[in-house]
C-alpha cells in the first residue's frame, strides 16, 4: 500500500545521464580512487579530464494501488414494522492511471436499496441504481486542469413498487446518459475556481412522454478541507427540453449546489447547504418539481471521542403540471389557479461516540413536518427517536 500523500502511479523513472570524473568518483566512494583505475574505466578522455557516461532506468514497474474496490451495506431494522426491515447492499469499483499530465479513470457502482430517493415518496420501495463512469483529466498547466467524463445511470424499481396508486416502475424507471466537461484553475494551494458543463439525456422506457434533453452551465469555487472554509459552491443555469413538447413542460432557470463548512478553534464546525435543481416526480400528472433545499448544522466536539450535532433543513418542491394527459395512462389533470408546493422541515439533534478513525455510534431525535399548498393528505408531523452506527474498515 502507498504511504499517505503518495499518488497511485505507473512510474517510468527519469533517465539520468551522469558524468563521472576522478574527483566525483572519489567523493562517492568515500576514499580516493587510484588514478590508473580512473583512466582505465573512463570511456572519454579530453586532456586532464576523464569521463564515464552512464544511462540509468529508474523505478520501472506498476504500482498495485491504482484499483480500489468498496463494499457496504445499510441494515435498516424496525422493532414494530417487520415488513420495513431491509439489508441494502452497495458495491463500487474504481481504477485510475496517472501518466504525467494525463489521468484516466473508470468507475462502476451498484446499489440495491429501499431508501427513499427524496422527501416526496413515503414508502420504502426497493430499487436498483447502476452507474458507469469513464473520465480523462489533462493538466494543461500546473494551475489549470480540464476533465471530460461520460457517465450512465440506470434506475429500476421492483414490479410491485407502488405509491399513491401509482406504479413507481412506470414513472421512475429511467436511463440517464451524461457528458461532463469541467475546467478547474487553482488560485492557491487550497482554493480553486471551476466551471462545469453537463449535458444530460433522460429516457423512460415505460413512460416515453417524460423523455428529455438538458444541459447545465455552473461556475463555482472549491475549497480543500484544510482551508478556513471548506467545501464547494456552484451556481448556474439549466435548460430542460422535453422530447415531446406537447406533453412535458420545458424549464429554464437557476440551479445551484452548495456545501460549505467552517471550524472554529478546532472544536465547533458550522455547516450550510443549498441545492436547487429539477427532479422527476412519481406523480403522472405533475411529472417533475423544482427542488429548492437549504440546511444548516452545528457539530461540537465534547472531549476526544464524544460530539453533539444539531441541524435544520427545509425542502420546498415546486411541482410542474403535465401539459396534456395521455388517456391510456392517466385522467385529465384538474386545473387550479394555485401552484402546488410541498414543504418539508426537518429538525434533528444527536450525541455520538467515535469508534476508531471512521466509526461513530449516535443516539438522536428528529422532528418532521410537511404541508402542501394544494393537497391536504400530504401534510404530516412525525417525531423519531433512534440510533445510527457507522463503521469503517
Amino acid at each position: 500500500m502507498s504511504k499517505p500523500g503518495q499518488r497511485d502511479v505507473i512510474n517510468v523513472g527519469a533517465l539520468l545521464f551522469a558524468w563521472a570524473i576522478p574527483v566525483a568518483a572519489a567523493a562517492q566512494s568515500g576514499a580516493p580512487t587510484p588514478i590508473d583505475e580512473v583512466r582505465q574505466n573512463s570511456r572519454l578522455h579530453a586532456g586532464p579530464l576523464y569521463a564515464k557516461p552512464t544511462l540509468q532506468l529508474k523505478d520501472l514497474g506498476i504500482d498495485n494501488n491504482v484499483l480500489q474496490a468498496t463494499t457496504a451495506a445499510d441494515l435498516v431494522w424496525y422493532a414494530k414494522y417487520a415488513g420495513e426491515r431491509s439489508v441494502d447492499p452497495q458495491l463500487g469499483l474504481r481504477g485510475q492511471i496517472f501518466l504525467r499530465r494525463l489521468t484516466v479513470s473508470g468507475e462502476r457502482g451498484y446499489i440495491n436499496t429501499r431508501q427513499r430517493p427524496n422527501q416526496e415518496i413515503d414508502v420504502r420501495a426497493r430499487h436498483v441504481d447502476e452507474t458507469l463512469t469513464a473520465a480523462v483529466e489533462v493538466a494543461v498547466t500546473p494551475e489549470m486542469t480540464v476533465k471530460v467524463a461520460g457517465h450512465r445511470l440506470i434506475t429500476r424499481y421492483d414490479d410491485a413498487a407502488e405509491y399513491d396508486n401509482t406504479s413507481l416502475q412506470r414513472t421512475l424507471n429511467r436511463e440517464t446518459d451524461g457528458l461532463e466537461i469541467k475546467t478547474r484553475y487553482r488560485l492557491t494551494s487550497l482554493t480553486s475556481l471551476a466551471v462545469r458543463y453537463d449535458n444530460l439525456r433522460d429516457r423512460f422506457p415505460l413512460s416515453p412522454g417524460r423523455n428529455s434533453d438538458s444541459f447545465k452551465v455552473m461556475p463555482g469555487v472549491e475549497f480543500k478541507p484544510r482551508a478556513l472554509i471548506s467545501g464547494n459552491a456552484y451556481i448556474g443555469y439549466r435548460a430542460f427540453t422535453s422530447v415531446d413538447p406537447t406533453v412535458l413542460p420545458d424549464f429554464k432557470g437557476l440551479v445551484a449546489q452548495l456545501g460549505l463548512s467552517y471550524t472554529l478553534l478546532g472544536a465547533t464546525t458550522f455547516g450550510v447547504s443549498y441545492n436547487r435543481d429539477l427532479t422527476y416526480s412519481y406523480d403522472e400528472l405533475q411529472p417533475f418539481f423544482i427542488d429548492d433545499s437549504v440546511g444548516a448544522s452545528v457539530r461540537r466536539a465534547l472531549g476526544r471521542r464524544f460530539d453533539a450535532l444539531v441541524s435544520a433543513d427545509r425542502h420546498a418542491y415546486d411541482y410542474k403540471d403535465l401539459l396534456r394527459s395521455r388517456p391510456t395512462t392517466v385522467a385529465d389533470a384538474p386545473q387550479t389557479d394555485t401552484a402546488r408546493i410541498d414543504t418539508t422541515w426537518n429538525y434533528a439533534a444527536n450525541v455520538g461516540y467515535r469508534v476508531g478513525r471512521e466509526g461513530r455510534v449516535a443516539v438522536g431525535v428528529s422532528y418532521w413536518h410537511r404541508d402542501s399548498t394544494t393537497r391536504v393528505f400530504r401534510g404530516y408531523d412525525n417525531l423519531r427517536v433512534g440510533t445510527t452506527m457507522t463503521f469503517g474498515f
